[in-house]
């Protein structure tokens, strides 16, 4: 659905260009859910500014459906723009405007007869959960149903693609939620594909089927949100995962291991169907080890089941590392934190 190749843009400062976007490489298919995280100044606003041509890019193209609206007139970039929807994190909602008004106005801009646009708004209403708040105005509305009268005026002219630039950053953590759950419903329904710009990981874990992580204008990790979150690769893609699950070991359990001696100390991640595995008890009567968990924890990544314990092996060294050997055949990932054997 969405191909960018080699993009790049530069902002003249004086004579210090400052480049916000690094060729950039990405393929977003037809129906997926896919994640932008970074901090600021990674480069998000100015790469999802480039995805519906408010800014040109430097350098580099972008294809949408088979398009490539680098490439267009002033004229075609105006038809294909209609199929590029925006959600904002401010809601941007005319202030003079029902909620009716609001999401018509696009219905409007186009030409759509009024008939047709009553059916059409009544119907995108009812989809956001805002039916009875027809003749209501945005100052009578909470942020969440703002930020869902927002998700139905981007929904009026049928996009192919909808751009949600910090959607929910300006929303408490239920409404967060609920405006999540929002955009998951909506994708299913109308396969609609999704670009969501974030700095916060718990949004790309809730929703995303794909991620890419920026830092300095460059995608310096992206894949499956599942490979990523429970394997990340760099130290910012880990710091973003810290602040959803830490993985770090309780100060109190690091001062425990190796106190006593003998024992070799391992992580075991699992993740998925690995999860109700008796490993543990399993390594004990096969390989004659002793087995104390030190520390563990459990969570869900969206409908996959992931998490870890710290374990002390003790016993013969062969035995131990026959153990572990055992452990990561049954697809675990083992990580020696202690050694005393």
């Amino acid at each position: 659905m969405i191909t960018i190749k080699n993009l790049s843009k530069v902002y003249e400062n004086g004579s210090k260009p400052v480049k916000a976007l690094d060729n950039i490489n990405m393929h977003i298919q037809k129906g997926e859910i896919f994640g932008i995280i970074g901090y600021s100044g990674a480069g998000k606003s100015s790469l999802v500014r480039c995805l519906n041509m408010l800014e040109k890019p430097t350098a580099g193209t972008i294809t949408i459906d088979g398009k490539e609206i680098t490439a267009l007139n002033d004229k075609e970039l105006r038809t294909a723009r209609r199929k590029i929807a925006m959600v904002f994190q401010h809601f941007n909602l005319l202030s003079s405007r029902t909620v009716f008004g609001n999401v018509a106005f696009p219905l409007e801009i186009a030409g759509v007869p009024k008939k047709e646009i009553k059916q059409k708004v009544e119907k995108l209403l009812a989809l956001v959960g805002l039916a009875d708040k027809y003749d209501a105005y945005p100052a009578q509305l909470s942020g969440g149903q703002k930020q869902r009268v927002g998700i139905a005026r981007a929904l009026a002219n049928d996009p192919k693609v909808l751009l949600c630039d910090e959607a929910t950053s300006a929303l408490d953590p239920e409404t967060t939620k609920s405006i999540l759950k929002l955009l998951k419903d909506i994708n299913r329904q109308l396969d609609l594909t999704i670009l969501i710009i974030t700095h916060e990981m718990k949004v790309i874990t809730e929703i995303c089927d794909t991620v890419a992580v920026l830092e300095s204008g460059k995608v310096i990790e992206m894949g499956n949100v599942v490979d990523v979150f429970t394997k990340p690769q760099h130290s910012t893609t880990r710091a973003f995962v810290q602040t959803v699950i830490n993985t770090e070991i309780p100060e109190p359990v690091k001062q425990r291991i190796g106190q006593e001696g003998g024992g070799r100390v391992i992580r075991v991640s699992f993740i998925g169907d690995h999860t109700g595995k008796t490993v543990i008890s399993s390594i004990v009567k096969k390989f004659d080890v002793d087995a104390n968990i030190l520390y563990g924890n459990i969570d869900h990544l969206q409908d996959t089941p992931f998490g870890g314990l710290i374990i002390e092996l003790t016993g013969k060294q062969e035995s131990i590392l026959k153990a572990e050997e055992y452990l990561a055949q049954q697809g675990l990932q083992i990580e020696v934190i202690a050694n005393d054997c």
